[in-house]
């Protein structure tokens, strides 16, 4: 590189000192952590809409790594974390190429509740190898960046979180040509409850043309996960931390706001009750349907209804999930095997977005034809629990892919929806299943595909001649093509991927497994059509 090496680049609120380094796959690149891109969520801005940052003149040292929002790590099994931890991260290897090139902007993951854009988890490395310029960012997590107030004088009606996300969209418009990214050509993606939030923004006015392409990973805003109910959360977090419940929301934002964000953590894991247990909700805070419209209204009305009229069905994107994506709720099940003794009909486990009563004929009739979908004439146990596993896989990700899909066709718009699916098993690399799931269990587990697309402090690079190494190419290549050129084909990978046709039934995926890729009708079709049935076509897309 022809730069000196003094990293110093401009941005609209002032200069940042950036640092080179060599990523483990031996690309040297720039690289500048933790520069601002709005103010500090802290004191009298806790919970509120988020303000640009205040200006500075001298350089700001961007060389080390930002916190994350607060939240129970379970590695470490304590709760980690600041308020102040709203930073964006630049890695690029070139600042003044001679021609922009493309950015791709990363959404962690994490239920809403946890996760951070840290390098332990999203290191560049392999991204980095192409020609492109990749951004991550932490946003608020948990009841800090979506509790819902309904009184508007409160000024907190949701979806903060979300609207964090929207200003680093923002700021990447603004800036992010000083570091060689072209603001034009923003690829969004994101995986899990950022899967789902790069859906959102993709649905939402309020993201409107700040990205060209999307690509939506294990999560969508069809997702039954991805709207959280309104059932009084804010309340009952307050309650949960000495409210006395007298004086109405005034009085339980005023205990909210005087907690300490170590007890806000603690207790808002607390506050499911058996029932929503049962019902499989499965955080207490997520994106909300906002109580009243204001200009910073993110999400309006129903995720359904967005899609239907959204801005993004001009786009092209690519998206999909993982062969077993339901591994995730192992650990839940090895925890506690009684929920497998405790499925009765399966009732609970129909969508609640349905509207049924959970003990009416309807409910019973739909759960018993899960039932005897994935159990047959078997009874569910700890033992025999694939097909718990499995539902799980289909009533939490794919159907919600999916439907996703079913609704971008119908909206025919002619924008390409390329769908894949990636089911690579390894014993060593699949690290979530490795580490979150159960080492000895086969299959690729919700978040697997992430050990393939970013450095993580797991393992090492995989050996080249590894068919680890060859996914992680494969992989990288396919989103950096489709970021770069618009079409992830081309490269390594060849040209046998194909956008999802006028012909529904059934749809073709790109099948990423050991062996390496093929283009095949979507496996879970069946399964799919299943889930379908239940609904009505009103409520399906």
């Amino acid at each position: 590189m022809s730069q000196p090496d003094q990293l110093i680049v401009a941005t609209r609120y002032g200069p940042l000192r950036g640092v080179r380094k060599t990523a483990a796959t031996g690309v040297e690149y720039c690289n500048f952590q933790k520069i601002p891109y709005c103010k500090p969520p802290v004191g009298e801005r806790r919970f509120k809409d988020l303000e640009s940052p205040e200006p500075w003149t001298e350089p700001l040292d961007c060389t080390q790594q930002g916190p994350s929002g607060y939240q129970f790590n379970k590695l470490l099994n304590k709760i980690v974390g600041s308020e102040d931890h709203l930073y964006i991260n630049v890695f690029t290897k070139e600042l003044k190429p001679d021609k922009l090139r493309p950015v791709m902007l990363w959404i962690h993951g994490g239920a809403f509740m946890r996760g951070s854009s840290g390098t332990e988890m999203y290191g560049p490395d392999y991204l980095i190898q192409k020609d492109i310029v990749l951004v991550t960012f932490n946003y608020r997590i948990g009841a800090f960046g979506f509790l819902s107030f309904d009184s508007k004088e409160l000024a907190i009606p949701g979806n903060g979180g979300l609207k964090d996300q929207s200003m680093a969209l923002r700021w990447v418009r603004d800036n992010i040509a000083n570091f060689g990214g072209d603001p034009d050509n923003v690829t969004l993606f994101g995986e899990s409850a950022g899967g789902c939030s790069v859906h959102y923004h993709m649905v939402s006015e309020r993201s409107r043309g700040l990205f060209r392409r999307a690509i939506v990973m294990s999560g969508c805003t069809l997702n039954n996960w991805s709207t959280m109910p309104r059932r009084g959360m804010a309340e009952r977090l307050a309650k949960a931390l000495g409210w006395n419940g007298e004086g109405g929301e005034v009085e339980a934002l005023k205990t909210l706001m005087e907690a300490s964000a170590e007890d806000i953590t603690k207790q808002q894991d607390t506050l499911l009750t058996p029932n929503e247990l049962e019902n499989r909700i499965l955080f207490a805070f997520g994106p909300v349907v906002e109580p009243y419209l204001t200009e910073n209204t993110f999400i309006p009305k129903k995720p359904l209804e967005m899609c239907r009229e959204a801005w993004s069905n001009d786009i092209d994107i690519l998206i999909g999930g993982n062969s077993e994506e339901g591994l995730f709720a192992l650990s839940t099940i090895k925890e506690n095997p009684a929920i497998m003794d405790n499925l009765k009909n399966f009732e609970y486990l129909v969508p609640m977005e349905l509207e049924l009563v959970r003990s009416s004929q309807v409910c019973r009739e739909y759960g018993l034809r899960l039932k005897k979908f994935y159990y047959g004439e078997t009874e569910p146990s700890f033992e025999n629990r694939e097909g718990y596993l499995t539902l799980m896989t289909d009533k939490l990700f794919w159907h919600g892919i999916h439907r996703t899909i079913q609704s971008r066709n119908s909206s025919q718009k002619g924008a390409k929806t390329f769908v894949y699916r990636f089911a690579v098993d390894s014993e060593t690399y699949n690290h979530y299943r490795i580490y979150f799931c159960d080492r000895n269990v086969r299959g690729t587990a919700h978040a697997d595909d992430l050990s393939y697309l970013f450095k993580n402090l797991f393992s090492p690079v995989p050996d080249v001649d590894s068919f680890e190494y060859k996914t992680m190419q494969r992989l990288v290549e396919l989103f950096t093509n489709f970021a770069i050129t618009g079409t992830p084909n081309g490269g390594i990978v060849g040209d046998i991927w194909e956008p999802v046709g006028a012909q529904m039934d059934p749809y073709k995926c790109l099948n990423i497994n050991n062996g390496g890729l093929s283009f095949v009708d979507l496996p879970e079709m069946r399964r799919m059509k299943l889930w379908d049935s239940l609904y009505k076509k009103e409520q399906l897309y």
